[in-house]
């Protein structure tokens, strides 16, 4: 058995290609919230020397030459990445998506020529109709994909975007070409211990004993090495609610004292927690709300604080989550003081179908369930937030700093008013 890996190239970088050509052949870098670090980079970019996670002050001491920053829109990206995964996933068999611009699948056939052809024209397909270069990789386990899908972009006149690595040979030496910091699974820390014992190929890892890998690190290690040689190890998980907490949070562009603008933001993150819980077909129990100042300011005095509330009845409606976390934010605020991060945090999260009524709740459920996906099937529609419950302020001061963002279309919004 084969697995196939399709990686979107640059992701951040293609996007933003996408809706401004000119960015083509040259450094491009996004950047984080409140344009604070360098989260991807364009293969210019990389050429000189900017690393990932590059604060924005230091890309002046990595080169000379000019290079285009650009605020992540991750709302853009993830509208593209689903129509990347919908085409994926219309061609394919076993679609498990990873990430935002990563996937995992099985093969459609058993001969491996009529595999590659499909693939090549896969390849073509999403940059034909969605306009972003994929690079696909497959291997016998999921670690050994993920690097075969690194082979295919590095040169993808020769690879078509699509690269085998199936033979023992071959395997062999593209670990030996291979960084162990390279492997998936491998982080900073991890890497340093393996240098140490002069570990430092994909090679060198598979070729060490399975029982000293496990004893010396972890059986998550353990099981990263066995992969390296072949064995099938990383299974799908079974889990339908793939979290025990949601949290979505900001760090503000500007500190922050007026009521209202922190409680728009609250308003805006308990929205996005409640999607998010209808994306994984879960109601949580539980909703949190916390508000902090900036503790490295000596100018201003320091505030920060919590509070917790529990529904009634567990739930994914925006709206009950929403004045939920009202309720929470009315607790902890504290006029007289500056704000500089809010949050909302999710707890006690259950799948959907085994929902518990409350004798005292009397919310229909029901109806709720159906106005929300009602909502959700017309903002999947047509690809943008034109219905939610409550204002959003594009332009309120709490939002992260995003002095480079370029023009991109915006999005028709329906206020329904069900938010009080």
């Amino acid at each position: 058995m084969a697995y196939g890996l399709v990686d979107c190239n640059n992701f951040f970088v293609s996007c933003e290609r996408l809706f401004n050509p000119s960015l083509n052949g040259i450094p491009v870098v996004v950047l984080s919230n409140n344009d604070g670090c360098v989260i991807a980079r364009s293969n210019e970019a990389k050429a000189l020397g900017i690393p990932m996670g590059c604060p924005v002050f230091q890309i002046r001491e990595h080169t000379r030459e000019h290079v285009v920053q650009l605020s992540g829109r991750h709302t853009v990206y993830g509208d593209i990445s689903r129509r990347v995964m919908e085409i994926m996933g219309a061609d394919v068999e076993n679609l498990e998506i990873y990430s935002v611009d990563e996937a995992f699948f099985t093969l459609p056939f058993d001969d491996v020529e009529r595999n590659h052809a499909f693939m090549a024209d896969l390849v073509r397909k999403i940059q034909k109709w969605v306009g972003i270069p994929v690079s696909i990789g497959f291997a016998p386990t999921r670690t050994l994909a993920k690097i075969a899908s690194h082979v295919a972009k590095k040169d993808r006149r020769i690879t078509d975007g699509v690269y085998w690595l199936m033979r023992p040979e071959a395997i062999d030496i593209i670990l030996r070409r291979t960084p162990v910091g390279d492997v998936w699974g491998i982080g900073r820390r991890l890497r340093e211990a393996l240098a140490q014992r002069g570990v430092t190929t994909a090679a060198q890892l598979a070729a060490m004993p399975s029982a000293l890998v496990r004893s010396l690190f972890s059986v998550t290690t353990e099981r990263t090495q066995r992969e390296l040689r072949g064995d099938d190890c990383v299974a799908p998980s079974p889990i339908t609610v793939a979290h025990n907490s949601i949290m979505n949070s900001r760090t503000f562009g500007h500190l922050i004292t007026r009521r209202r603008e922190v409680q728009d933001a609250v308003v805006v993150f308990a929205k996005m927690c409640a999607k998010r819980l209808r994306d994984e077909h879960a109601v949580a129990g539980l909703v949190t709300v916390y508000v902090r100042g900036d503790r490295y300011r000596q100018d201003v005095p320091f505030y920060a604080n919590s509070c917790t509330v529990r529904l009634i009845t567990p739930s994914s409606s925006t709206n009950a989550i929403v004045n939920q976390a009202m309720v929470a934010f009315n607790a902890i605020w504290r006029e007289g003081f500056t704000y500089r991060k809010a949050g909302v945090l999710l707890g006690d999260i259950t799948g959907d179908e085994s929902v518990q009524l409350n004798l005292f709740d009397h919310e229909n459920h029901a109806r709720q369930r159906q106005l929300m996906q009602a909502i959700d099937n017309i903002n999947s529609h047509y690809g943008v937030q034109v219905v939610t419950l409550a204002p959003d302020d594009p332009a309120g001061e709490w939002r992260p700093e995003h002095s480079h963002t370029q023009p991109g279309s915006s999005s028709l919004r329906i206020y329904t008013g069900m938010w009080k």
